[in-house]
Protein backbone atom coordinates (compact mmCIF):
# COMPACT_ATOMS: atom_id res chain seq x y z
CA UNK A 1 0.00 0.00 0.00
CA UNK A 2 3.00 2.18 0.90
CA UNK A 3 4.21 1.99 -2.83
CA UNK A 4 1.13 2.62 -4.55
CA UNK A 5 0.60 5.95 -1.80
CA UNK A 6 3.62 7.31 -3.38
CA UNK A 7 3.14 7.08 -6.32
CA UNK A 8 3.35 10.29 -8.25
CA UNK A 9 1.64 10.00 -11.54
CA UNK A 10 -1.84 8.46 -10.23
CA UNK A 11 -4.44 10.36 -8.76
CA UNK A 12 -6.60 9.02 -5.79
CA UNK A 13 -9.44 7.46 -7.35
CA UNK A 14 -6.33 4.82 -9.13
CA UNK A 15 -4.57 5.02 -5.94
CA UNK A 16 -7.64 3.32 -4.05
CA UNK A 17 -8.61 1.26 -6.98
CA UNK A 18 -5.19 -0.15 -6.84
CA UNK A 19 -5.61 -1.21 -3.46
CA UNK A 20 -8.90 -2.46 -4.23
CA UNK A 21 -7.34 -4.69 -7.60
CA UNK A 22 -4.62 -5.76 -5.05
CA UNK A 23 -6.37 -7.03 -1.96
CA UNK A 24 -8.31 -9.03 -4.15
CA UNK A 25 -5.37 -10.67 -5.95
CA UNK A 26 -5.12 -12.93 -2.51
CA UNK A 27 -8.35 -14.40 -3.42
CA UNK A 28 -6.86 -15.50 -7.43
CA UNK A 29 -5.37 -18.56 -6.06
CA UNK A 30 -6.02 -21.68 -6.55
CA UNK A 31 -5.36 -22.07 -2.28
CA UNK A 32 -5.45 -17.89 -1.40
CA UNK A 33 -4.07 -16.10 1.52
CA UNK A 34 -6.59 -15.49 2.89
CA UNK A 35 -8.49 -19.29 2.71
CA UNK A 36 -4.92 -19.84 4.15
CA UNK A 37 -5.69 -17.53 7.40
CA UNK A 38 -8.67 -18.70 8.04
CA UNK A 39 -8.07 -22.22 8.46
CA UNK A 40 -8.94 -23.47 11.63
CA UNK A 41 -5.22 -24.51 12.56
CA UNK A 42 -4.09 -21.07 11.61
CA UNK A 43 -6.59 -19.41 13.74
CA UNK A 44 -3.41 -17.32 15.34
CA UNK A 45 -2.20 -16.21 12.26
CA UNK A 46 -5.53 -15.00 11.47
CA UNK A 47 -5.72 -12.68 14.47
CA UNK A 48 -2.21 -11.13 14.46
CA UNK A 49 -3.26 -10.37 10.42
CA UNK A 50 -6.56 -8.51 11.54
CA UNK A 51 -4.41 -6.74 14.28
CA UNK A 52 -1.08 -5.78 12.21
CA UNK A 53 -3.13 -4.71 9.12
CA UNK A 54 -5.25 -1.72 10.74
CA UNK A 55 -1.96 -0.27 11.56
CA UNK A 56 0.57 -0.79 8.70
CA UNK A 57 -2.78 0.68 6.40
CA UNK A 58 -3.85 3.19 8.14
CA UNK A 59 -0.48 5.95 6.77
CA UNK A 60 -0.72 5.12 3.34
CA UNK A 61 -4.36 5.36 3.26
CA UNK A 62 -4.97 8.44 4.92
CA UNK A 63 -2.00 9.57 2.42
CA UNK A 64 -4.13 8.53 -0.44
CA UNK A 65 -7.49 10.50 1.26
CA UNK A 66 -5.26 13.78 1.46
CA UNK A 67 -3.88 13.83 -1.71
CA UNK A 68 -7.74 13.13 -3.07
CA UNK A 69 -8.97 16.39 -0.74
CA UNK A 70 -6.07 18.28 -2.51
CA UNK A 71 -7.23 16.69 -5.31
CA UNK A 72 -10.98 17.85 -4.31
CA UNK A 73 -12.37 14.42 -5.35
CA UNK A 74 -12.67 13.66 -1.51
CA UNK A 75 -14.89 15.93 0.77
CA UNK A 76 -13.47 14.89 4.55
CA UNK A 77 -11.76 17.38 7.21
CA UNK A 78 -10.57 14.42 8.90
CA UNK A 79 -8.59 12.07 6.58
CA UNK A 80 -6.47 9.54 9.05
CA UNK A 81 -10.17 8.86 10.64
CA UNK A 82 -11.74 8.56 7.26
CA UNK A 83 -8.82 5.78 6.51
CA UNK A 84 -9.42 4.19 9.89
CA UNK A 85 -13.19 3.80 8.51
CA UNK A 86 -12.84 3.19 5.43
CA UNK A 87 -10.18 0.00 6.85
CA UNK A 88 -13.03 -1.16 9.39
CA UNK A 89 -15.95 -0.59 7.19
CA UNK A 90 -14.34 -2.85 3.93
CA UNK A 91 -12.96 -5.51 6.85
CA UNK A 92 -16.95 -5.74 8.34
CA UNK A 93 -18.93 -5.76 5.17
CA UNK A 94 -16.69 -8.29 3.22
CA UNK A 95 -16.34 -10.70 6.13
CA UNK A 96 -16.75 -14.10 5.40
CA UNK A 97 -16.78 -14.05 1.65
CA UNK A 98 -13.32 -14.97 0.80
CA UNK A 99 -14.82 -18.32 -0.46
CA UNK A 100 -18.02 -16.94 -2.81
CA UNK A 101 -18.05 -16.73 -6.14
CA UNK A 102 -17.50 -13.59 -7.91
CA UNK A 103 -20.90 -14.01 -9.61
CA UNK A 104 -22.86 -14.75 -6.21
CA UNK A 105 -25.53 -11.76 -5.08
CA UNK A 106 -23.75 -12.21 -1.82
CA UNK A 107 -20.35 -11.06 -3.10
CA UNK A 108 -22.32 -8.05 -5.61
CA UNK A 109 -24.30 -7.15 -2.59
CA UNK A 110 -21.51 -6.87 -0.24
CA UNK A 111 -18.67 -5.77 -2.95
CA UNK A 112 -21.57 -2.53 -3.96
CA UNK A 113 -22.46 -2.03 -0.61
CA UNK A 114 -19.02 -1.83 0.45
CA UNK A 115 -18.22 1.09 -2.62
CA UNK A 116 -21.58 2.99 -1.65
CA UNK A 117 -20.47 3.55 2.13
CA UNK A 118 -16.52 4.12 1.24
CA UNK A 119 -17.85 6.78 -0.78
CA UNK A 120 -19.71 8.35 1.68
CA UNK A 121 -16.85 8.48 4.04
CA UNK A 122 -14.74 9.97 1.75
CA UNK A 123 -17.30 12.46 0.35
CA UNK A 124 -17.40 11.75 -2.97
CA UNK A 125 -19.55 11.41 -6.35
CA UNK A 126 -22.11 8.54 -6.07
CA UNK A 127 -20.45 5.44 -7.86
CA UNK A 128 -17.13 7.27 -8.59
CA UNK A 129 -15.48 4.28 -7.20
CA UNK A 130 -17.57 2.02 -7.76
CA UNK A 131 -17.21 3.02 -11.47
CA UNK A 132 -13.59 3.46 -11.85
CA UNK A 133 -12.89 -0.22 -9.68
CA UNK A 134 -14.81 -2.01 -12.69
CA UNK A 135 -13.32 0.04 -15.64
CA UNK A 136 -9.73 -1.03 -14.64
CA UNK A 137 -11.21 -4.80 -14.81
CA UNK A 138 -12.26 -5.17 -10.94
CA UNK A 139 -15.40 -7.83 -10.59
CA UNK A 140 -17.97 -7.05 -9.62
Amino acid sequence: MQKIADEKESNAIDKIVKIFLFSSSFRNDRKSIMQYLHEDKNTHLHQKFEKKIPSETVGPLSKIISQGVEEKIFDTKYPKDAASAFIGVTAMVLRGIDNADYQSKEWIRKFSATFDFLERILGTDKDLLFNAYKEKGGKI
